[in-house]
C-alpha cells in the first residue's frame, strides 16, 4: 500500500513574514516499494522452491521379479518402495514376494538427467535405476536401464506415490 503525505515547513522572512513552503517526503514512499519488491520476490523463491520438491516423497508399487521383463503367472513379482527425499538422496526398498531372495536396502544420492527433474537416475543401483517422473499421475515410472525407453509392459513399472 503506498502512501504520500506533504509537510509544511515554515520560514520566517527578513520582513518578518512566515512563509509555508510544502515539503514531499518520498524517501517513505521509496522504502514501501522496495519492501514489496523483496517480499515479492521472495515469496517467488519460495514458489520455485516448493515446485522443484515436487518428486519428493514415498512412492509403492509391484513391479515384476528382477529377471522378468512382465508379470508372469507363476510369480508374485516384487514389492518396491522409494523415498525420495529433498536433498536429493534415496532409499529403496525391494523385496521378493516368492521369498527367494533377501530383502535388499538401497540408499544413495539422485541425479537428474533433465533441467524439468522429470528423469532421474539412482545412483548405486546397478538395475532398473532410471525413472521417470509424472507429477500429474503422482507416479514413477521405471525404464529400461541405459536407454531409458518404456518397458513393453510400462504399466507393471509404475510406482504411486503414497498419500
Amino acid at each position: 500500500m503506498l502512501f504520500s503525505f506533504a509537510v509544511l515547513h515554515a520560514v520566517k522572512c527578513p520582513m518578518k513574514k512566515v512563509i509555508l513552503i510544502p515539503l514531499v517526503a518520498t524517501s517513505a514512499l521509496l522504502g514501501c516499494q522496495d519492501s514489496e519488491k523483496t517480499q515479492s520476490q521472495d515469496k517467488s523463491a519460495i514458489t520455485a522452491e516448493t515446485q522443484q520438491a515436487a518428486w519428493v516423497g514415498n512412492f509403492k508399487g509391484t513391479t515384476p521379479c528382477m529377471s522378468c521383463l512382465s508379470r508372469c503367472e507363476d510369480c508374485p513379482g516384487m514389492a518396491v518402495a522409494l523415498e525420495l527425499h529433498e536433498d536429493q538422496t534415496y532409499t529403496l526398498t525391494r523385496e521378493s514376494l516368492s521369498g527367494h531372495n533377501d530383502v535388499e536396502v538401497l540408499q544413495g544420492v539422485i541425479r537428474f538427467k533433465d533441467e524439468a527433474k522429470q528423469q532421474l537416475e539412482l545412483q548405486n543401483v546397478q538395475t532398473r535405476n532410471l525413472l521417470y517422473v509424472d507429477l500429474d499421475n503422482q507416479q514413477l515410472e521405471i525404464r529400461v536401464d541405459q536407454t531409458a525407453k518404456r518397458y513393453q509392459m510400462q504399466s507393471d513399472f509404475v510406482l504411486n506415490k503414497a498419500v
